[in-house]
């Protein structure tokens, strides 16, 4: 379905997407998600040409995901997203995951993007012609996308932004921050309960070859990391799985 309001796709969860128990990944969820919002915006005329032709680029600011359970391999899913107007500049736009034969929502997201010209690395408040066709439309809801933080941390191993981590601006991927995440939690506790939630703040763009520290600690909900250099920071996410 293609229109600037909504845009839906269908797809089986495959496995290389899924993990040990057989179940999509964290990762997975969001890599699923960026394509449909490049096909919609693709489908609506907004290509990579544009970008390039007007200087800008959409960078991810906060995401949040929800999940009503674990989504397993080979199930056939209908993602629908849905972007909103910006507010202060900030662009919402909503995705879900239906599962297509019970119609039940299996997972909600919740990214906040900004607009920004790539030669002077300024937010734009005024997007230009091209890229105003979303104006018109409220994002549906929205979801907690707060990162809560610990009162410690303990080191949790250096990352690196490798060759098949970084995407076409040549940094690491968004979506490679939930991997890291999911990477530095407990592994077996992960597998027997599943992600119920993910969210993710992006301070600073980690470039093709650059290594970062990871930092971990315990929230109330969850587990906490982070990503930094010195003291700058990169990124800041909280992973939450469901109860035991």
């Amino acid at each position: 379905m293609t229109s600037f309001q909504k845009y839906s796709e269908t797809f089986r969860v495959a496995q290389y997407e899924c993990d040990a128990a057989s179940r999509m990944t964290p990762g997975a969820v969001l890599r699923r998600a960026q394509q449909l919002a490049t096909d919609h915006c693709e489908s609506a005329g907004i290509s990579a040409d544009v970008y390039v032709r007007t200087h800008t680029a959409f960078l991810l600011a906060k995401v949040a995901a929800e999940w009503a359970k674990p989504i397993p391999v080979g199930t056939q899913i209908l993602a629908v997203t849905r972007p909103g107007a910006p507010v202060r500049a900030v662009y919402t736009r909503c995705t879900e995951f239906f599962d297509e034969a019970t119609g039940e929502r299996l997972c909600a997201m919740d990214s906040r993007w900004v607009l920004v010209d790539t030669q002077t690395r300024r937010i734009l408040r005024t997007p230009p012609e091209e890229l105003n066709g979303f104006a018109g439309f409220a994002a549906p809801y929205t979801l907690d996308v707060a990162v809560h933080k610990p009162g410690q941390f303990a080191p949790c191993g250096v990352q690196e932004a490798t060759y098949t981590r970084c995407d076409l601006n040549g940094h690491l991927n968004n979506t490679i921050y939930a991997d890291i995440a999911c990477d530095c939690a407990d592994a077996a506790a992960l597998l027997a309960r599943g992600a119920m939630r993910f969210a993710a703040v992006f301070h600073k763009e980690v470039p093709l070859g650059a290594s970062f520290e990871v930092l971990r600690g315990e929230t109330e909900s969850g587990l906490y990391f982070c990503g930094q250099s010195g003291a700058g920071k990169h990124f800041e996410a909280e992973l939450t799985l469901f109860p035991g």
